[in-house]
């Protein structure tokens, strides 16, 4: 699928992954077992599932299997990527941030399991917050309109104007509420940087920093 493999690629570059693992590899035709960990988009349009051998104390002897389901609605949207036209429509910023979200969750474990770090559901949905923030701004940075897509567009877009499945339960609302929160924050901190005069070795330096940071130090970097 061209659209997940190109936020495969960007991704990669983005934070200089040596990895080997291809995100469209994993893609999933349907849901697997529902008794499966998963960490979901917020709409549950698309999510990466989890299943671990546990039986091994330490990491690096565990058996870590990892699959990508889109919904169909998201897939089908998809399909016609190389097509779209700026400025994209609202299905199809919804279908390319839920695919954003599930390869840097997708990328990000493998990151910490490569490195015997654990990592929690709270910091996969951070970065794949700051992720669908990054990918929207640079891959639909063209509108109408001359010139770059404001910061602020995007960030309304990604940040204000969405939705949580109505069948989440209390503590997966406000895992959700308190990533949404936090990406804010580093977004915010990223905003002259990814303004008019957009400095990318910058860019690139601070969020690879950040993607390397343990929670402890994100956290005190935010606050």
């Amino acid at each position: 699928m061209l659209a997940v493999t190109q936020i495969d690629q960007a991704l990669k570059r983005l934070y200089n992954l040596e990895t080997t693992h291809c995100a469209e590899d994993f893609l999933l035709a349907s849901p697997p077992d529902v008794h499966l960990k998963k960490v979901a988009s917020k709409d549950l349009q698309g999510a990466l599932y989890i299943y671990s051998d546990d039986s091994e104390k330490i990491i690096k002897e565990q058996t870590v299997d990892l699959g990508i389901y889109l919904s169909k609605g998201v897939a089908e949207e998809l399909k016609t990527f190389a097509t779209w036209q700026n400025p994209w429509e609202i299905d199809q910023v919804k279908a390319f941030t839920v695919a954003t979200e599930e390869v840097s969750h997708f990328h990000y474990l493998i990151y910490n399991l490569q490195r015997e770090r654990r990592v929690s559901q709270f910091e996969l949905e951070l970065q794949g917050e700051i992720d669908k923030f990054l990918m929207l701004f640079f891959c639909k940075s063209l509108s109408k309109e001359k010139g770059r897509l404001r910061f602020e567009d995007v960030f309304r877009q990604l940040f204000s104007n969405y939705q949580l499945a109505s069948h989440l339960s209390q503590e997966e609302k406000q895992r959700y509420l308190d990533a949404s929160t936090y990406a804010k924050r580093f977004i915010r901190k990223m905003k002259t940087l990814l303004g008019a005069d957009l400095t990318i070795h910058q860019v690139l330096k601070q969020t690879r920093l950040f993607y390397r940071m343990d929670l402890a130090y994100k956290m005190a970097f935010l606050h």
